[in-house]
């Protein structure tokens, strides 16, 4: 449904055009006094608002211009929804002699546009109008109204507007509008026939009844009003988002881009079409590309419901969570009934740490009567992070009846949640349980490498190093470029200590596949723990440049930068890692180390204290935190009374050089006063 409110005056005259600029040196050829009224109103009726707005500027300068031509400057200004400058040709046109009956309706609107509602309302409710005027001071009121979420008054004054000319399409078309915005399509399309039976063909009644009809599903009437729209104006900006909104939902993407490409025509840096082009990117799977245009809208992401959902969920895609979780929020509250857009904010909070929100937030979707097998996944991961393990399990075996107990559930899906039960019981402690049930799922699924590849990740952590090899070369048996094959050998050779073979394997793996981001965080690691902290500097950083938010990389990060003696870049990714896991005695201990590196001590003291709390538990970790702190302690003291003896030493030098510059103006002193005493007194000027 639409989300945004559009003002009947200006959806009739502010179809929006786009001004660029023009050679000076064609304008000192023209002979701008030649140009009389009629020729500026034939520019402006054929949309050319720049050319007709330098005429007039040009003849202002020659102090030629008349009140006629500054309300022509004004209607185009309004034409193009700048309020401000709007209001700027009405103050030349009152100073050539309009008078306040002649501008009131245009100010009004000039107010309006700039969000000062009562200033306008003041101006119509303090003038009599009559006529025309009156009529338009009615429309106005109404769109004032609307704009301050006023509804009922709103409808009022649309009504006097149809009352006071029950045969102007205008009136009727204002509350066609009105009741488009508030989702009362039945009762909008009501007024838009009205409107419709009053004049032959306007571009804004055209726009109303295809929007109209798009949300009522009559998705080819819709398209029909629209294109006719753009037809009757070339820059009906409203009827053109439109179309491509309907055109991406039918996923008509090459429709879509045409529609795009004639908005950008016009208006290169419109939001609406940045947005809509995000939209496609994100449907096309490129949730980078879509972010970057999103970011170039500026508070368009904030302002505009539908661009907050989209940035949300490319944001999610990117795996930004933090970033992610507000917009989704936000979309949730004007539509609850977005399961996608409620999935993901859930997703969100569990990995952020807040697994009893997202269990809040699932509530809709886990009720006794649920199939959503999504859900109940995703809540079986909300308890498993509180460590609520018989839940866990209970939701999992929950979407496994339900999957299976449908005959069009994907068997991938029914394998899915197979290993995702194996996975729960060895969460629980039952390990063998758990290796039996994967090792079925692989006997029945034949080539399975995702059940392989879990059995013997099960394996590694149960410490069966040898089974899992022989399971990972399974895998790699079925696809030798495997790149989780290999990510898995490499694990088990790092368990090994085997630091060579892990990064050979990761090697492979990193090969077969350039972004995957596990095996260059483990070969990351593996470089860590055997003092290439250069070469793990460059891999953490690779993963973090696809925009994951991950708090060990971070972490990781830090420990290399620190090694390399850099404590400014090793704080900034602690910073960043402590933000996402507070609760990390190692991390708050790293971020202690980087902070002394860097040469705050002081601060340094506060993180390490900071730390021990965090890991009271860890004798060890304990004793090097205390040792750390007597040491930066002492350190500080010992700066402190080095800074001291050199602020004295600084304080006496000063002091010596004063006493000197004294003795030597003394010196002076008493030189000049030995020289009066050998004056004669005859040799003194007599008075």
């Amino acid at each position: 449904m639409k989300s945004f409110s559009l003002p009947l005056l200006l959806s009739a005259a502010g179809l929006l055009a786009a001004c660029g600029g023009s050679d000076s040196e064609e304008k000192e050829k023209i002979d701008y006094a030649a140009f009389d009224d009629a020729d500026v109103k034939k520019l402006v009726d054929g949309g050319d608002y720049e050319k007709a707005l330098e005429i007039i500027k040009a003849q202002d300068e020659m102090e030629i211009s008349d009140k006629a031509d500054f309300m022509t400057a004004t209607e185009i200004y309004l034409s193009l929804m700048d309020g401000v400058a709007a209001e700027v040709a009405i103050e030349k046109a009152r100073d050539a002699g309009a008078s306040e009956a002649d501008v009131s309706i245009s100010l009004g609107r000039a107010l309006m546009l700039q969000g000062k509602f009562d200033e306008a309302e003041n101006i119509l409710k303090n003038t009599e109008f009559e006529g025309e005027d009156k009529f338009q001071a009615f429309l106005l009121r109404g769109d004032i109204s609307e704009q301050k979420g006023k509804s009922e008054e709103a409808v009022e004054f649309y009504e006097a507007a149809a009352k006071e000319r029950p045969e102007d399409f205008r009136g009727h078309l204002g509350l066609a509008l009105l009741y488009l915005n508030n989702g009362q399509l039945d009762i909008a399309k009501g007024y838009a026939d009205t409107a419709a039976s009053l004049i032959e063909a306007d571009p804004i009644v055209s726009y109303v009844e295809g929007a109209i009809a798009r949300y009522q599903g009559r998705t080819e009437e819709a398209k029909a009003h629209l294109l006719k729209a753009t037809e009757l104006h070339k820059r009906n900006m409203l009827a053109y988002f439109e179309l491509i909104g309907l055109y991406i939902e039918g996923g008509e993407m090459d429709a879509a881009q045409k529609q795009l490409d004639a908005v950008y025509a016009i208006a290169p840096n419109s939001p609406m079409a940045q947005y809509y082009s995000a939209l496609m990117l994100a449907i096309e799977g490129k949730p980078k590309e879509a972010e970057y245009l999103l970011l170039r809208t500026g508070d368009f992401t904030r302002t505009f419901p539908p661009a907050a959902r989209t940035y949300g969920h490319v944001a999610f895609e990117l795996g930004k969570y933090s970033t992610a979780q507000p917009y989704l929020e936000r979309s949730l509250q004007r539509a609850p009934a977005d399961r996608p857009t409620r999935l993901m904010l859930v997703e969100c909070l569990t990995r952020r740490g807040q697994p009893a929100r997202a269990l809040l937030y699932l509530e809709p979707l886990i009720g006794e009567d649920s199939t959503d097998v999504e859900a109940m996944l995703q809540a079986a991961a909300a308890y498993g992070a509180q460590g609520k393990l018989e839940q866990t399990r209970a939701f999992i075996e929950r979407a496994n009846r339900v999957a299976r107990a449908d005959a069009n559930t994907d068997p991938q899906v029914i394998q899915q949640l197979g290993q995702r039960l194996a996975l729960s019981h060895f969460i629980s402690g039952e390990e063998d349980k758990a290796i039996s049930e994967l090792q079925a799922l692989y006997s029945e699924g034949g080539g399975d490498i995702e059940s392989l590849a879990l059995l013997a990740n099960m394996q590694m952590e149960n410490g069966d190093l040898d089974g899992a090899v022989v399971t990972a070369e399974r895998v790699v048996a079925i696809d030798s470029n495997n790149p989780v094959a290999h990510n898995l050998l490499g694990a088990i050779e790092y368990r090994k200590r085997n630091l060579d073979g892990a990064i050979e394997h990761y090697n492979k793996a990193i090969e077969a596949n350039g972004d995957y981001q596990s095996a260059l965080k483990n070969r990351g690691l593996a470089f860590l723990t055997s003092g290439k902290f250069e070469q793990a500097r460059d891999d953490f950083n690779a993963v973090l440049s696809k925009g994951a938010e991950d708090a060990q990389v971070h972490a990781m990060l830090g420990r290399a930068y620190l090694e390399l003696g850099n404590g400014n870049d090793a704080a900034t990714h602690l910073k960043q890692a402590e933000a996402i896991i507070p609760e990390s005695a190692i991390i708050a201990t790293d971020l202690a180390e980087a902070m002394a590196l860097s040469g705050f001590k002081s601060s340094a003291i506060t993180q390490a204290k900071k730390a021990r709390k965090l890991g009271e538990r860890d004798r060890n970790l304990v004793l090097y935190l205390d040792d750390l702190i007597a040491k930066w302690e002492k350190e500080e003291a010992l700066a402190k009374i080095e800074a001291e003896a050199e602020r004295e030493k600084r304080r006496a030098e000063a002091a010596k050089k004063r006493e000197a510059e004294e003795k030597a103006r003394q010196a002076i002193i008493d030189d000049g006063s030995l020289k009066d005493e050998e004056e004669k007194p005859e040799d003194k000027p007599k008075r």
